[in-house]
């Protein structure tokens, strides 16, 4: 969903919520209100339809607005039966070509982030319970059957594990997702330690889903910059 560039996001979100009804507006503000920002994913080459789809729905389920996926050599291609809809709440950015993983990893970084890879077969790592919590966290996960590429692997500045009993040595991608996400953004509830959005994402989500949720999008667009222009006459 794109948004017009250059406008106030709050002015408009104030100017197309009088389209929706109290109790889906009520349903946003819940929703949005446990949003977080200082957890993301990067989901490198995952093509399989119901790992993408389940991956996207446990982010929603979870509070994780942003997925970033590399698609070097796979198309992410969620499946909507699986999703139930919730790719329309999550953000979900696309790198593709030879340097996407890269320009993804270096515009986290530059947020701060701490890139995590995601393995089975690593030394000196952590488990969910143990990763350090004083920076933002971007979580990699692989292909599935080959896991992380070597590239994913150099680029990442701690390694994480998920601890098995069993005779499997590796788990499906969206299970560890699932399990990931969950462990960490619960030690960080407990802790204080979630980040919410800003100002200008609280916003520009609130516009997003809205128009999502209305048909027609071009129309309430349109309108809003037209009452915008009669009132600045």
């Amino acid at each position: 969903m794109n948004l017009p560039d250059n406008i106030n996001y709050k002015e408009f979100f104030d100017f197309i919520k009088q389209f929706l009804t109290d109790e889906r507006l009520d349903k946003f503000y819940n929703v949005i209100s446990n949003r977080i920002s200082n957890v993301q994913l990067i989901l490198e080459d995952v093509y399989q339809s119901h790992n993408a789809s389940a991956i996207i729905r446990t982010c929603d389920a979870l509070g994780i607005q942003y997925v970033n996926v590399i698609e070097k050599r796979n198309k992410f291609n969620p499946n909507k039966d699986i999703c139930l809809g919730s790719d329309k709440w999550v953000d979900i950015s696309s790198y593709n070509g030879e340097d996407g993983l890269t320009d993804c990893v270096n515009i986290l970084k530059q947020h701060n982030f701490n890139i995590v890879a995601t393995s089975s077969h690593l030394s000196e790592v952590y488990t969910p319970e143990t990763l350090p919590l004083d920076k933002p966290i971007a979580l990699m996960f692989g292909i599935e059957k080959e896991g992380l590429s070597d590239e994913a692997i150099s680029l990442a500045d701690n390694f994480l594990y998920i601890p098995m009993y069993g005779f499997a040595e590796s788990l499906n991608v969206s299970v560890a997702v699932g399990i990931s996400l969950f462990t960490i953004t619960q030690r960080m509830r407990k802790m204080n330690k979630l980040l919410k959005l800003s100002n200008e994402e609280y916003y520009i989500i609130l516009c997003k889903w809205t128009l999502t949720s209305l048909s027609n999008s071009e129309f309430y667009i349109k309108a809003f910059l037209n009452n915008k222009n009669e009132n600045d006459r």
